[in-house]
């Protein structure tokens, strides 16, 4: 098995988690948390976050969760996701990936988002 939740917690936050301003807040084989302290770069017009800022960070939770539990020399990427949102939240974001199933050679996993409202992202 590898370390990568740990590898994870230590790492930079490069490239699209630094722009954002995202952060893995938890990481442990098969859960992988990350956070955003969500400001007015990441609302729309209408003063809440925007959908995209949230599928961004749900698939990353969900592909890190992913990778958390693969060999080292494998990894994976997303080829379907699907996001439903209930409510909007208005300052915090904290995503929470776990495993749901799987092996060889497909990998599903549940994302939970959570801010002043809560939905699930599968």
């Amino acid at each position: 098995m590898n370390d990568r939740a740990g590898w994870l917690l230590k790492a930079d936050r490069a490239g699209w988690m630094e722009n954002l301003g995202a952060r893995v807040a938890e990481a442990e084989p098969g859960r992988v948390v990350i956070e955003l302290e969500a400001g007015p770069q990441h609302r729309h017009g209408g003063g809440v976050v925007q959908g995209g800022v949230i599928t961004q960070i749900a698939d990353a939770a969900m592909g890190m969760t992913l990778a958390t539990l693969q060999e080292d020399e494998n990894w994976n990427t997303t080829i379907e996701l699907k996001i439903n949102f209930r409510d909007a939240p208005d300052s915090a974001v904290r995503r929470s990936g776990r495993r749901r199933r799987s092996g060889p050679p497909r990998g599903a996993s549940v994302v939970h988002v959570h801010g002043r409202a809560a939905w699930t992202g599968a």
